[in-house]
């Protein structure tokens, strides 16, 4: 059977990281909407998150107006008002099973922006993904996390009749993502491995460029593996729970 790179990618890491959220193979929104928010309301298709609406935020929200909200919307009222945890996930790579991953060396030692910093990822025969993150992310999560499962199991119904009548092709209840956390990072590196490639394997540079930028480059691919370089210098979502 064959595996889309997104959806390998995706099933691959939440397997080997299940309270870590989904991983994006697509993070940018596609100018559909700002970025992806605590409360959003959503589903995933190719490796990208779609917005539906946001449950923190009323009906008549400018952002609504592409879809608009279900029949008889409710906006989630917490009893914490600041019920955002803030902070910073390290410079790290995520690999799923099967994944091999050497480096030379250490971005956080690089002294300068000719000091490279080369990445190997090899997954011989199997299916596999990496999600890497030179510089650090900015993580945000919602600690009313009691308060946002009673309101999924809620309206979920409600959600997924709204999905359905949009003719989006939603045809799966589970489908339906409700947002708790985020990952934000200005650069990342997405890697995805098919089935039965003995010698499948991927090299990529990172080289750090002024204080908090970054340059990301494919050296060499070899085999079914499929890598996402992610842009330089913008903040962006790159993971999510």
């Amino acid at each position: 059977m064959s595996h889309l790179p997104y959806d390998t990618f995706r099933e691959m890491l939440a397997t080997k990281y299940p309270n870590c959220g989904h991983a994006l193979w697509e993070p940018s929104p596609g100018g559909m909407y700002d970025s992806v928010k605590v409360g959003d309301v959503g589903f995933i298709r190719q490796g990208c998150f779609h917005r539906l609406f946001n449950v923190l935020l009323p009906g008549n929200h400018p952002s609504h107006q592409n879809f608009g909200v279900p029949e008889h919307h409710q906006q989630l009222h917490l009893n914490a008002p600041n019920h955002i945890h803030r902070g910073t996930e390290g410079t790290d790579d995520f690999c799923s099973r099967h994944v091999s991953l050497s480096r030379g060396r250490d971005i956080v030692h690089a002294l300068g922006p000719d000091d490279d910093h080369q990445v190997t990822v090899s997954c011989p025969g199997r299916r596999g993904a990496m999600l890497s993150l030179p510089f650090p992310a900015q993580r945000e999560d919602t600690v009313a996390l009691g308060d946002f499962g009673r309101w999924i199991v809620k309206h979920i119904d409600r959600w997924f009749a709204f999905a359905e009548n949009l003719g989006l092709g939603i045809n799966r209840m589970q489908d339906i993502v409700l947002v708790t956390g985020r990952h934000c990072a200005k650069s990342w590196v997405n890697v995805a491995f098919s089935e039965g490639q003995r010698e499948a394997e991927v090299s990529f540079e990172a080289q750090p460029s002024g204080a908090s930028g970054v340059n990301i480059e494919r050296r060499s691919v070899r085999g079914d593996v499929v890598l996402k370089l992610g842009p330089s210098g913008e903040v962006r979502m790159c993971q999510y729970q």
